[in-house]
């Protein structure tokens, strides 16, 4: 499967006072911001089998055929033993509720069972949703992930570095300066969601029909974006 990478960078100013990190006198701080994408390798697969019953007994039962029956799928899909992992088991009791959305009386128990599944050839893709969804009962979610995402995060940190020192050189030089040591570099914390690896997350509740002149192939994952800002602050020198 061919890859590729492109890259490109965003430089952008930050402006601080000098009370809130203590630097030098004459400083000039920059935050230089790179941004990778990369063609995604992996799926990753998360299905949940959910089973409900007034007898905890048959809905636990229920929910454990299911995974059994996506379990089974692992030869016929050709996957590694490592790739599928059974996950949470969450049991609850389900109530009814009257017009003002108060509850009521019990309606029954509820028992979710999940399995992730690493597919490691996006080629599959409509292959393995179609087995999934055919197979049992499930509700099935995915999320793409790359093999060199680390590698590929690295080299944009790096660039991002490159790109706040031209930033500042590019600043301080307009106004008949230079850059000197560097006072402080850190790279700010960023929070990612769930399968922060991957850019697609969609839910299939059952197979899809293929229209009548489509062809075989509808699944294009398009691209991971590896995205790392880094805030510099340099001494400013005559």
């Amino acid at each position: 499967m061919a890859r590729f990478v492109c890259s490109f960078l965003l430089m952008s100013c930050c402006v601080a006072s000098a009370d809130e990190f203590k630097l030098a006198p004459r400083h000039v701080a920059v935050t230089g911001t790179s941004i990778t994408r990369v063609q995604p390798d992996t799926v990753v697969w998360h299905v949940s089998i959910r089973r409900d019953n007034k007898d905890l007994a048959k809905a636990t039962a229920d929910a454990d055929a299911g995974v059994r029956k996506v379990l089974a799928l692992r030869d016929e899909l050709k996957l590694k033993p490592e790739d599928v992992q059974t996950g949470y088991l969450t049991v609850q009791k389900i109530y009814d509720r009257d017009q003002a959305g108060n509850q009521t009386s019990f309606r029954n128990f509820q028992v979710i069972r999940t399995v992730s599944i690493r597919q490691r050839d996006t080629s599959r893709f409509d292959e393995i949703l179609a087995q999934l969804t055919g197979a049992a009962d499930v509700e099935v979610s995915y999320s793409l992930e790359s093999s060199e995402y680390h590698a590929m995060r690295t080299k944009t940190r790096l660039e991002a570095v490159s790109a706040a020192r031209k930033k500042a050189t590019e600043m301080t030089e307009l106004l008949g300066s230079k850059v000197g040591r560097v006072l402080r570099i850190a790279e700010p914390h960023e929070s990612f969601g769930s399968g922060y690896l991957g850019v697609s997350n969609s839910v299939y509740s059952a197979p899809r029909a293929a229209e009548p002149d489509q062809a075989p192939g509808t699944f294009a994952p398009g691209a991971i974006e590896v995205k790392v800002s880094i805030e510099v602050a340099f001494e400013i020198i005559e």
